[in-house]
């Protein structure tokens, strides 16, 4: 009886407990979209969607969607097991003009939720500043600030929880204002994203006064001051006389200041060193020795931080290809990559056919006086021709999908970290659909993979891989996927650089791995020549500023894949980082005129792809930019 009554139990736990387990999913989404939680972003740069997904009812695995006009089509998928509440960041990038997108959540292939996103777009030609702030008012005048004649300034309050860890997501802000942001509580890759960010030509400005104890911690190593004790009713016209308003000298208030020593390379914009700046990288950080605060109300404020901030042309690789609809790959690949024979080839295969199947089919049934068999030979002859084409292509083709890859890398004397954007192709021999599988932190823009077409992908990402999944590519036809990565191994240089009159001289070393091939230094539009640079070999530099000879000289080489002279020309060819107006064109060369930049090239892919679950050797080259420590500006 007893063994009867236990049994009994055991099969009433296992069905309560399958009963459990079978569960139907129940969750919940809470999302924010854009730079500020409220669907705010930049046409043409990414941004963040956090999503938060909480689940009470059984485990499951869920699919998040996110889909919209422009938007093309990003997954993400994420084990949801019962309880579970995971927060996810899926990269987002929108260059269409629709304000709306869809947000949705499939099990087993069932949408459970749908959300629908509110979206706010900023113009591509606007200057766009941030502020992190728990006061929702402070810096509010910055919307009057002028910094393009022929746009207004967006003013952005960032989410601080949705601060990136990486700087592309940050790329559509010009200016990013921390006023009272504990950074030590920031990750050290959100710190990193920010440092390069600002590299890439950002402006960041540090609040000081009684905010420095939480602005500067945690991005010391930026810093252009070292901060000591504070001093209360500090004189501030000096502020009036900086901002071009001195007739409003009288209207500021006293400040509470941070005593301060300036670090190598910074050097204080007004008289009395209230505002101090160093460069770093294309970009500058600013700290303020007082609160950001103080000056609200004053009516100087826009015009203060209007002469402060510098809001030029940044080399922005991706966006500028998606704004302008132009693809890399396309214009420097060269045709010996994808092997089509020559008109005189194909026409002589034509010649010959007709002469076999006309001629001598002909002469040769006739003498053997069986021309009837005509209806027999000639099926054959054209059957065997066929074959013959299709053989010799599978053997010049191969079974195998091609991939060649054409990168861009920026990066940084002295730093290891930079900013990769890779072009891939694909060449099928054959009608062929495939995925393609890359690191976890990529981001694949869904559309424009044809020449000329913006046919779009679906993105698809998980913790461990980023990948666009059937990818149609057609007989003979090229597809293409652009990659954009923060990369850590970028080669590092060592440079000492000097003006002189007109020329600039010094010497560069480079001490990567492998030499720079047709390596050059380069100021806006002028240019020098100084050959392959081998490792740990200094090479001299002797270039004349008043050159205009940057991208048209001509004098690189071409590799075996690609025309360097052509990737050149399409990229700093004309101004194709001006923003405010892409369809006009603006002058050639670097768009940071007051940097120096060691470009080259190495003979060899940057970032790794998996072709149908199976590691990719792809075939290509890397052009690698990398920013001297030298600034045109200074004497």
């Amino acid at each position: 009886m007893r063994f009867r009554l236990w049994l009994l139990l055991l099969l009433i736990s296992l069905f309560v407990a399958r009963t459990h387990a079978q569960a139907p999913p129940s969750v919940t989404l809470e999302v924010q979209a854009g730079y500020d939680g409220m669907g705010t972003y930049r046409n043409g740069f990414w941004f963040p969607v956090a999503v938060t997904v909480s689940n009470t009812g059984g485990d499951s695995v869920g699919t998040l969607t996110i889909t919209g006009d422009g938007l093309g089509s990003f997954e993400y998928v994420l084990d949801l097991p019962q309880g579970a509440r995971k927060r996810v960041v899926l990269p987002v990038v929108h260059t269409a003009f629709g304000n709306r997108a869809q947000l949705s959540l499939r099990i087993d292939g069932e949408r459970v939720v749908k959300k629908m996103i509110t979206l706010n777009q900023i113009g591509p030609e606007r200057p766009t500043l941030a502020v992190i702030s728990s006061d929702a008012t402070v810096l509010n005048s910055l919307q009057a600030a002028e910094f393009s004649p022929v746009a207004g300034t967006a003013l952005v309050r960032l989410d601080a929880a949705l601060l990136p860890d990486d700087a592309a997501l940050l790329a559509g802000l010009d200016a990013i204002f921390i006023h009272d942001l504990a950074t030590a509580e920031l990750s050290a890759a959100q710190r990193e994203a920010l440092l390069l960010w600002t590299r890439l030509g950002g402006q960041l400005i540090l609040g000081g006064g009684p905010r420095a104890e939480r602005t500067l911690p945690g991005l010391a190593g930026i810093s252009p001051v070292e901060v000591g004790a504070l001093r209360a009713d500090a004189p501030s016209a000096s502020l009036a006389v900086f901002a071009r308003r001195p007739e409003l000298a009288a209207e500021l208030p006293g400040l509470t200041i941070n005593e301060v020593r300036l670090r190598d390379g910074a050097r204080a914009l007004d008289g009395a060193g209230l505002l101090i700046a160093r460069a770093e990288g294309a970009g500058k950080v600013i700290f303020a020795a007082f609160d950001l605060a103080a000056l609200r109300g004053w009516a100087g404020e826009a015009a203060l931080w209007q002469q402060a901030i510098e809001i030029a042309p940044r080399a922005h690789i991706g966006p500028s290809f998606r704004w302008l609809g132009d693809n890399l790959l396309r214009n420097a690949l060269r045709s010996s990559v994808i092997w089509l024979p020559p008109l005189w080839v194909v026409l002589a295969l034509m010649a010959t056919y007709i002469v076999v199947v006309g001629p001598l089919n002909f002469l040769l049934l006739r003498r053997l006086r069986r021309i009837e068999l005509a209806w027999v030979t000639t099926p054959l002859i054209a059957l065997g021709a066929l074959g013959l084409t299709y053989g010799g292509s599978l053997m010049l083709r191969g079974q195998e999908a091609q991939v060649v890859q054409l990168a861009v890398v920026q990066g940084f004397e002295g730093a290891s970290t930079g900013q990769a954007t890779a072009f891939f192709g694909i060449f099928s021999p054959g009608r062929r659909s495939y995925r393609l599988d890359f690191a976890a932190e990529s981001l694949i823009t869904p559309w424009g993979v044809t020449s000329f077409g913006t046919v779009s992908a679906t993105v698809s990402r998980d913790a461990t891989s980023s990948s666009v999944s059937d990818l149609l590519v057609d007989v003979g036809s090229l597809r293409s996927v652009m990659v954009e990565q923060t990369v850590g191994d970028v080669p590092q240089v060592q440079s000492e650089l000097r003006r002189e009159g007109m020329h600039l001289r010094g010497q560069v070393r480079f001490n990567g791995a492998v030499p720079l091939r047709d390596a050059q230094i380069v100021v806006g539009a002028a240019s020098n020549l100084i050959g392959d640079l081998q490792p740990g070999i200094a090479a001299p530099v002797d270039l004349l500023l008043q050159q205009q000879n940057f991208p048209f000289q001509w004098f690189s080489r071409d590799s075996d894949f690609f025309s360097r002279n052509r990737a050149l020309q399409s990229l700093f060819d004309f101004n194709r980082f001006n923003r405010s107006d892409p369809a006009m064109p603006g002058l050639p060369g670097h768009p940071d005129a007051q940097g120096a930049y060691l470009l080259g090239w190495i003979e060899r892919p940057t970032l790794a792809v998996s072709v149908k679950g199976r590691a990719a050797q792809p075939r290509g080259e890397t052009l690698v930019i990398i920013r001297l420590n030298y600034n045109g500006a200074q004497p």
